[in-house]
């Protein structure tokens, strides 16, 4: 029996591709463009409010040969015979696929992320529930300090300067956890 894994990844410069126009893909393209990811769109229509998500927009009819040198596939259309397709195409091609609500076929699942850059929390519900996951990252987001960005950012000037002082972090960050209660 296959066993499934979720574990969070870096991706440098992803060639993602979501394929679709409506309200599930602007969803889609609403959480890759506020994470200031780079994806482009395939579909015959689109969303108006897709537009101000991305400008790699081309208004067609999907076809396999316009996967090209994508290799992160997003499919927002809801119709069988595109997933079908897209299933099909995977098992030659390495590609990552998302196939939107439908968990069983999907090599990946969008994490709700909490919107603190650099801290990042990032919660899944494995696909069962996207909205229990924003749920508990929203809870998760309120446990963290607003200043966080600036006490990263001095934490990152010392680990490039060598300074690695792992208990005082933990003494520091319990202090500051104190301080939101």
């Amino acid at each position: 029996m296959k066993k499934n894994v979720t574990i969070p990844i870096l991706l440098k410069n992803p060639k993602i591709l979501l394929i679709g126009g409506g309200n599930i893909a602007l969803q889609k393209a609403s959480v890759l463009h506020h994470n200031n990811i780079d994806f482009a769109i395939i579909s015959e229509t689109v969303n108006k409010k897709i537009t101000k998500k991305t400008k790699d927009i081309t208004l067609k009819t999907f076809k396999l040969k316009d996967i090209k040198d994508h290799y992160i596939i997003i499919d927002a259309t809801g119709v069988p015979s595109v997933a079908k397709k897209l299933l099909k195409y995977k098992k030659k091609h390495s590609i990552l696929l998302n196939i939107v609500d439908v968990p069983e076929y999907c090599d990946f699942y969008f994490m709700a992320l909490t919107k603190n850059k650099p801290l990042q929390i990032a919660v899944s519900s494995n696909g069962a529930s996207p909205t229990a996951a924003q749920f508990f990252r929203d809870e998760c987001e309120k446990l963290i300090p607003k200043d966080i960005s600036k006490y990263l950012r001095k934490k990152h000037k010392q680990r490039e300067a060598g300074i690695i002082k792992i208990k005082q972090t933990k003494k520091e960050l319990e202090k500051r956890k104190r301080s939101l209660l």
